[in-house]
């Protein structure tokens, strides 16, 4: 008697669980509306598992992807624009300048002749500058004297090619110009000049700046 009720309590356990858990043999990805915890919880480590192993990589054409109310935005890399290169600006060459120095330069050996201008016959010192600059339609006088107000004063700091140098006659009287040149050194360069002399060049020829003409230095004048 004693073993005929516990076979019943046994089989009436095992009809319990077979009703509770909704079993179904051989069943494959199927959840039914009646859910146990088992199958609860068998369900949230397989969504847990496939959800995880979605990645960036599976998904590379996919701008948005939704996990049942969940809303990820997936967005392409960046990459930024290169910087522009930095232009520095460059120094500005006086090309005039250039023009008038290479066309006095063409006149070097040319005889020193007082009171001529012209290239055939040579030169005097204001004569020279008169004919170089008049070639270039620029203005200047005829006598050295006159160019002490001519153009505008230039500081020796920025002293370039083409501008006028002014010289007196001694270096103790420096009250009107004597002897006048064009200078052919650069901006920031020891001076140089181009001229007419009567004195051991006899004609057109370059000069640097010495003591002698250091002490007869009356200024510069800029013409253009």
């Amino acid at each position: 008697m004693k073993k005929q009720i516990l076979s019943f309590i046994a089989f009436t356990f095992l009809a319990f669980c077979f009703y509770a858990c909704d079993y179904v043999p051989n069943r494959s990805n199927i959840i039914a509306a009646k859910q146990n915890i088992i199958d609860t919880g068998l369900r949230y480590i397989i969504i847990q598992k496939d959800t995880a192993a979605i990645t960036k990589d599976t998904v590379d054409s996919v701008k948005t992807i939704k996990f049942d109310s969940l809303v990820v935005e997936v967005k392409p890399d960046t990459i930024p624009a290169p910087a522009k290169p930095v232009v520095m600006p460059t120094a500005t060459i006086n090309s005039k300048a250039i023009e008038i120095i290479n066309y006095a330069k063409t006149m070097i050996g040319k005889p020193y002749v007082y009171g001529v201008n012209t290239p055939e016959k040579g030169f005097d010192n204001s004569g020279f500058v008169n004919h170089v600059f008049s070639h270039f339609n620029i203005k200047v006088p005829k006598y050295a004297a006159s160019f002490i107000a001519t153009g505008n004063n230039v500081p020796i700091n920025e002293l370039g090619e083409g501008d006028i140098i002014l010289f007196s006659k001694t270096d103790s009287v420096k009250k009107a110009v004597y002897q006048i040149g064009i200078v052919v050194s650069p901006k920031g360069a020891p001076i140089s000049f181009i001229h007419a002399s009567s004195g051991k060049i006899n004609g057109v020829g370059l000069t640097n700046m010495s003591s002698y003409y250091q002490r007869k230095l009356m200024g510069f004048r800029r013409v253009f």
